[in-house]
């Protein structure tokens, strides 16, 4: 049996209709990758700088001294005292909070467009002394010009405070990944920023970090005397 004639002009419109579907992928298609293209154009035009580390505040571990009842509550606690004591030598025998850091940085975008940061994983290496995951704080927009980032990440608070004194640089590497428009495909951008910390920027961190300790030992003493009701 032979196959059906198909006539000319029903041939003609499949082919228009399929040549009109392709067309409009590849219009839809081609301003994807264009902006696409773009963002990464000014992501490699983009500077990073490292600006600082900041110690924002420090929470003291709630369990770190159980609460005493009767008349005796009132009166000093061998524990805190004793802690305090080993404070002042330099010695923490275990962790007892966590420290709540702000690392600054500032983005110059070089171009006349705005670029949208959606994702970022990063570590940060304070000198030798440890590794930490930061976050952003909020979400990011890059505008034409300068822009600052703000990410945060915590520190454990146990014996590695006592030598933040003698830090000697800041490492930050990591990815980030950006896009012209909100709702645009991502585009990664990897950075490596390296900071040395001066004299007086550790000895800033580690101070505050000492006092605030101190005082956070001594705050949830009182807390478990006086309870909140």
């Amino acid at each position: 049996m032979k196959n059906p004639i198909i006539k000319k002009p029903f041939f003609k419109i499949v082919v228009f209709s399929l040549l009109a579907v392709v067309a409009v992928a590849l219009v839809f298609g081609g301003c994807t990758v264009y902006r696409k293209i773009t963002a990464a154009d000014i992501l490699s035009k983009t500077r990073l700088d490292f600006n600082s580390v900041v110690l924002d505040s420090v929470s003291i571990n709630k369990d770190l001294f159980p609460q005493k009842g009767g008349s005796d509550r009132f009166l000093p606690n061998p524990q805190v005292i004793a802690m305090v004591q080993d404070f002042a030598k330099g010695i923490l025998e275990k962790e007892v909070g966590k420290a709540s850091l702000t690392v600054g940085l500032t983005a110059l975008n070089q171009s006349q467009d705005t670029l949208w940061i959606k994702k970022l994983n990063a570590m940060i290496d304070v000198d030798s002394l440890m590794t930490l995951p930061v976050e952003l704080k909020d979400s990011v927009i890059l505008i034409p010009g300068e822009s600052k980032i703000e990410l945060v990440t915590q520190m454990p608070l146990d014996r590695r405070l006592f030598k933040l004194k003698d830090i000697g640089f800041f490492n930050f590497k990591g990815r980030l990944e950006a896009s012209l428009k909100k709702s645009d495909m991502l585009v990664p951008f990897e950075f490596n920023l390296h900071r040395t910390v001066s004299q007086q920027e550790k000895q800033e961190l580690a101070e505050k970090a000492r006092t605030s300790v101190l005082n956070g030992i001594v705050n949830d003493w009182v807390g478990a005397i006086f309870p909140n009701p």
